[in-house]
């Protein structure tokens, strides 16, 4: 729904500088956040997402320097602490999933243009140990492309399975993290090795690669275990799987803060939980990171980002539109995400 209607009101949002949005929504504060940058196709991602080009994300950084400032993850946290705005607009990146190309191709941009970011992992996907579930529908989807030979076989396998649809590639796809199983069963059958692709390509950051990255000055925080969605969780394995990989990320890594980024969504998630990360007397998290865009929380200490990938847009025209949007949300009265 927000994908249509940011696609219905991208063309308008150049009509106004970012100054102007800067200073007519208050919004001086932004929090962009990518997963990966890369030139080569990334066949464990190609079928979810559209990444960044090398190109592509220098440009994005031109525009966010040329238009925000760089600040510090300790001066935006008390920022935020205190529901306060920076006097000069600013930006903090982000990047989800642990992947290898923010050791191999992120790090040296950021570092050479002095820019901070934070980087969110799976603790299970650490070393390469595990593949993410839907990296696994991405695999098998190349795999499939390459051999048609094996869709009739797959189609078999999956509805035997209670998975029917006219396109094989949807139904792949539509295997969620409490079927996930079968993705090792489907890759059996189509003769590929998962454990093959994570050694070869090494998709993931290791230890060694986050230690070294920490010592350069970049912050660490939990993606959970192993990236379900929280909404088709019960409250006591939300916690588990929140409290388990941050605890690991702190002290594996000696990180200074309890920071943790919902996997797909914050959608759907209760009240309730963001209770029990924020307790005063027993606090999980110290900030939680969400995926809604420009838009407030109701609870200060979750940061909602504005996803920077997905689309062919420029980031000129990803954050001018957020803020167009924003507004637009402001008239409404729906500019601030209430969980229920």
């Amino acid at each position: 729904m927000k994908k249509s209607i940011l696609d219905i009101i991208s063309p308008l949002s150049s009509i106004c500088t970012t100054s102007f949005y800067q200073n007519i929504t208050n919004r001086k504060l932004i929090f962009p956040f990518y997963h990966s940058v890369s030139d080569i196709p990334q066949l464990h991602i190609s079928s979810l997402y559209t990444t960044r080009s090398v190109i592509e994300f220098k440009k994005d950084l031109e525009f966010l320097l040329k238009h925000y400032e760089i600040i510090e993850p300790d001066k935006a946290f008390i920022l935020i602490t205190k529901k306060q705005q920076p006097i000069k607009p600013s930006f903090l990146l982000s990047f989800d999933d642990g992947l290898s190309e923010f050791y191999e191709i992120i790090a040296p941009i950021l570092i050479q243009k002095g820019i901070p970011a934070i980087n969110f992992i799976n603790t299970a996907f650490v070393d390469n140990k595990d593949l993410f579930y839907r990296s696994k529908a991405s695999l098998l989807i190349n795999h499939i492309k390459e051999n048609p030979q094996l869709n009739k076989l797959l189609s078999v396998f999956l509805a035997d399975n209670g998975f029917t649809n006219n396109n094989l590639y949807n139904i792949i796809l539509s295997i969620n993290f409490n079927n996930r199983e079968l993705f090792d069963k489907a890759a059996k059958i189509c003769n590929y090795s998962f454990e093959d692709f994570l050694q070869v390509k090494k998709p993931y950051l290791t230890s060694v690669q986050i230690n070294e990255l920490s010592k350069q000055g970049f912050l660490f925080g939990a993606h959970s275990i192993n990236h379900p969605k929280y909404s088709e969780l019960n409250l006591q394995e939300q916690i588990r799987q929140t409290q388990e990989s941050v605890e690991f990320v702190k002290n594996k890594f000696e990180q200074p803060y309890k920071l943790f980024a919902f996997p797909f969504t914050d959608f759907g998630v209760s009240p309730e939980l963001f209770n029990k990360f924020f307790n005063h007397e027993n606090h999980i998290l110290d900030f939680s990171f969400a995926t809604a865009g420009l838009k407030n929380d109701e609870f200060c200490r979750n940061i909602q980002r504005i996803p920077m990938e997905g689309t062919s847009a420029n980031g000129k025209k990803i954050i001018k539109t957020e803020y167009l949007y924003y507004l637009l949300k402001v008239a409404l009265s729906k500019n601030c995400v209430i969980h229920k």
